[in-house]
C-alpha cells in the first residue's frame, strides 16, 4: 500500500475516491482514517499501520488521536473539516487547492478573526451510534500484552495504564463495532505503543469493522461516557494491576463533571482547596469518610449525578457521604484539603446555567503563516508550550503566552483577540478586556474553566498566590489597552526626546506629543541603549511582561 499526498484547502468531499483509503491530518492534532467502500481488503487493514507509521514521519506525539472512519458512515467531526459535505464540485473560503496524493492537510493563505465565530461547536456532535447500551469487553496493557479486565472494574481508569475497550452494537440487524484505545497520561512509551499496535491486531481478528477511537486520558468522547452510564472514575496515576504495590492514598478529591449518565465522570485531582471550582461538585474521600461539596454553580442534575458517582468512588462507603454547600464547609472539610486557599469562584463560575461556554484558540504561526484553530472539549494539555492560547469566557478574552511561544505569535495573537471581538456577530462588547497570563502563573479566573486542571504541571506544586507572593509583578496579569491597535504601528511617528525629559516623570511633566504610555519609543537609538542596556531590538524581542517590568524599573513606565 502507498501513501500518496493531497494538499488542500479547503477539504471537498470529491477528493474521497471509494476505491482508496487515506489519511487526513489535521494539523497533528488529530488523524482520520478513511476507508473507501470498494477498497480492498489488504487495503483497509493496513490503513490504520500506515497511519501509526505517518505519525512516526512526522515525529507526532504517539499519543496522537487517530480515528478510522468507514465510507459512508462519517462522523460530523469528520464531516466538518469539510467545505460542504453535500454539495460537489464546490470550493470556497481560504488558501488554493492543490491535488499531490491521498494524505490532506489543511493549510491557510491568511487567517481572518471573524472566522472564529462560525466553526462549529463540534464537542457535541461527536459520534452517538446508540445510547452506550451495547456489549464491553475492556483490556488492559500489561507486559506489552492484552489482559482482560474483570468486569466488576469496567469505569475504573488509572493514568499510569492503556486500556482497549471493544464495544459492540447492532445496526439494522448487523453487528456493529467501536473500538476505543483509551491512553493514560502517565502511561510508558513502550505501553503507548503496544496499545495502539495491539488494535491493530484486534481489528483485523473482526475483519477491520471496527471503527477505532485514540481516546487520550481526559478527553473522552460523550459515548464513550454514556457506556459506563455516569459512573465512570478516572484517577491521575498508579495502576489497575493486581501485581501493584502502591498504597491508596489516605486523602483523595475528585471533580465530577456532567449533568446526566452520558456525560459525566469522575476525575482525580490534586487534594488542595485550590482545586476546587464554584462550577461542579466534588467528592472527598478520606479514611474516616466522604464529603460531597456542591460549587454553588452546580446544578441539581449535577449534584444527582454526582451522588451516583459517589457510590463507584466511595465503594464500601454508599450512602455515607456527607452534602456539603459551599461557603458552609466544616473546619474538617478544611483541614483534610490542607487548609482553606482560594480557588476558582469567579461570579460566572457560580452561575448553574452559563450564558456562554467558553471557547479555546490556539494561535500558531508553527506551519510558517500565523492561523487560529480552536479547540473543542478542551483540557489543560491543550495549552501548547510554543503557542499562544486564547480563551474567550465572554466577560474577558486571556491570551495565556505558552514560554515558547515566538513574538510574531504574540504580537498577532493580541492583534487577533481585538478583531474577533470586533467582528463578533453577537451583542459584544467591543471594549471587552483582554488580559495577558504567562505559563506556569495561571490565576483561578484562567483555570477554574479547565476540568482538572494540575497546578503542579509548570509552577512545582505552587498556589497562584504563593507564585504572586514570591515574584510579584511577574505574576500578575497584564491587561491590553483596548485602543493599542488603534492606530498602525507602522504608520505612528514617535518625536524622541532626552532620557532626563522622560524618565521618572508622570504623564503630567512630559514634553507636549509624548505618548505616557510608550515613552520608551521617544527615546534615540543612542539614548535606549544607554537607558535600558540594550538595544531596541533586543528589548522589541523579549515577551510583553518582561518589557512591561523592564519600563518600571527604568522609570520609564
Amino acid at each position: 500500500m502507498k501513501v500518496t499526498e493531497v494538499a488542500t484547502r479547503p477539504l471537498v468531499q470529491d477528493l474521497l475516491i471509494h476505491d482508496d483509503c487515506y489519511i487526513l491530518d489535521q494539523g497533528g492534532t488529530k488523524i482520520f482514517v478513511w476507508k473507501g467502500k470498494k477498497a480492498n481488503k489488504a487495503e483497509r487493514q493496513a490503513a490504520m499501520s500506515r497511519a501509526l507509521e505517518f505519525i512516526k514521519t512526522k515525529n507526532y506525539p504517539i499519543t496522537t488521536n487517530v480515528e478510522t472512519v468507514n465510507d459512508g458512515a462519517e462522523s460530523a467531526l469528520f464531516k466538518q473539516l469539510f467545505q460542504k459535505w453535500t454539495v460537489k464540485d464546490q470550493t470556497q473560503g481560504l488558501g488554493k487547492v492543490q491535488t499531490r496524493g491521498k494524505v490532506a492537510h489543511i493549510t491557510q493563505e491568511k487567517f481572518d478573526a471573524s472566522l472564529m465565530h462560525v466553526m462549529p461547536e463540534v464537542a457535541a456532535q461527536e459520534r452517538m451510534v446508540d445510547n452506550g447500551t451495547g456489549q464491553v469487553e475492556i483490556w488492559r496493557i500489561e507486559d506489552l500484552e492484552l489482559v482482560p479486565v474483570d468486569p466488576e472494574w469496567y469505569g475504573y481508569f488509572y493514568g499510569g495504564d492503556c486500556y482497549l475497550i471493544l464495544y459492540t452494537y447492532t445496526a439494522n440487524n448487523k453487528n456493529c463495532y467501536l473500538l476505543y484505545i483509551w491512553q493514560g497520561r502517565h502511561a510508558t512509551q513502550d505501553e503507548l505503543a503496544a496499545s495502539a499496535f495491539q488494535a491493530v491486531d484486534l481489528d483485523q481478528k473482526y475483519g477491520g469493522a471496527p471503527v477505532q477511537v485514540r481516546v487520550t486520558m481526559g478527553k473522552e468522547p460523550r459515548h464513550f461516557m454514556a457506556v459506563f452510564k455516569g459512573k465512570m472514575v478516572i484517577f491521575e496515576g498508579g495502576t489497575s494491576r493486581k501485581s501493584s504495590s502502591e498504597p491508596e492514598p489516605p486523602i483523595r478529591l475528585f471533580q465530577v463533571h456532567g449533568s446526566d449518565p452520558s456525560n459525566t465522570k469522575a476525575v482525580e485531582v490534586p487534594a488542595l482547596s485550590s482545586s476546587l471550582n464554584s462550577n461542579d461538585v466534588f467528592l472527598l474521600k478520606s479514611q474516616s469518610g466522604m464529603y460531597l461539596w456542591c460549587g454553588k454553580g452546580s446544578s441539581g442534575d449535577e449534584r444527582a449525578m454526582a451522588k451516583e458517582v459517589s457510590s463507584v468512588v466511595g465503594q464500601n462507603q454508599k450512602g455515607c457521604e456527607e452534602i456539603v454547600a459551599e461557603g458552609q464547609e466544616p473546619l474538617e472539610f478544611w483541614d483534610l484539603l490542607g487548609g482553606k486557599t482560594p480557588y476558582s469562584s469567579d461570579k460566572r463560575l457560580q452561575q448553574k446555567v452559563p450564558d456562554h461556554q467558553p471557547r479555546l484558540f490556539e494561535c500558531s504561526n508553527k506551519t510558517g503563516r500565523f492561523i487560529v484553530s480552536e479547540v473543542t472539549q478542551f483540557t489543560q494539555d491543550d495549552l501548547s508550550e510554543d503557542d499562544v492560547m486564547l480563551l474567550d469566557t465572554w466577560d474577558q478574552v486571556i491570551l495565556w503566552i505558552g514560554k515558547d511561544a515566538n513574538e510574531v505569535e504574540r504580537k498577532e495573537a493580541v492583534v487577533t483577540s481585538q478583531e474577533y471581538l470586533r467582528t463578533h456577530p453577537g451583542d459584544r462588547d467591543p471594549d471587552t478586556s483582554i488580559v495577558m497570563i504567562k505559563q506556569g502563573f495561571e490565576p483561578p479566573t484562567f483555570t477554574g474553566w479547565f476540568v482538572a486542571w494540575d497546578p503542579s504541571k509548570w509552577s512545582g506544586g505552587k498556589s497562584y498566590e504563593e507564585m504572586k507572593k514570591e515574584l510579584g509583578d511577574d505574576a500578575t496579569p497584564v491587561s491590553v489597552p483596548t485602543e493599542q491597535t488603534a492606530v498602525p504601528e507602522a504608520e505612528k511617528t514617535f518625536e524622541p526626546f532626552p532620557p532626563d525629559s522622560l524618565v521618572n516623570k508622570l504623564a503630567t511633566e512630559l514634553p507636549e506629543g509624548v505618548d505616557p504610555t510608550q515613552k520608551e519609543k521617544h527615546l534615540s537609538d543612542s539614548d535606549f541603549s544607554v537607558v535600558f542596556g540594550i538595544t531596541k531590538d533586543d528589548y522589541a524581542s523579549l515577551p510583553q511582561w518582561r518589557q512591561l517590568n523592564l519600563k518600571k524599573e527604568k522609570g520609564m513606565f
